[in-house]
């Protein structure tokens, strides 16, 4: 009979499979679900372990030249709307379709002009009024 505290069960991490499941566009918490692994194990192994590490960033590469590759066929092939979405997100200062104004408001002048728009009206209000009793 071994001697020892009986522990958790080791949990063992495939890289190959992390790897896989990156590739496909799967974010940590889903690669997580998949594994039936907790994110606090996936991180413990991923510190611990570089070919976990390696294998993410290696899966989301591949994803993304997957990807890329799609996209740039599109555009080879024509289609307007991958143009389009390149184009928007490649360079979105000159190809965005909505344009951003900015506007620096000082409230505190505002604020005061329209104080003193309230003074003067009070004033030629007053001086109207006594103008009226002054000529019956």
């Amino acid at each position: 009979m071994p001697s020892g505290k009986p522990g958790r069960k080791k949990i063992i991490i495939d890289a190959d499979q992390v790897e896989m499941l990156a590739a496909q566009g799967l974010g940590i918490m889903d690669i997580c679900r998949s594994l039936g692994i907790g994110w606090d194990t996936f991180n413990k192994n991923r510190k611990r372990k570089k070919e976990i590490s390696e294998a993410l960033a290696r899966g989301k590469a591949a994803g993304m030249k997957v990807a890329t590759s799609a996209l740039m066929n599109q555009i080879h092939e024509g289609n307007f709307q991958a143009i389009q979405f390149y184009l928007k997100n490649r360079s979105p200062d000159e190809w965005s379709d909505r344009q951003e104004v900015q506007h620096n408001l000082n409230l505190k002048d505002v604020m005061q002009v329209a104080q003193a728009r309230v003074i003067e009206g009070e004033t030629i209000q007053e001086e109207t009024l006594k103008l009226h009793d002054v000529k019956k």
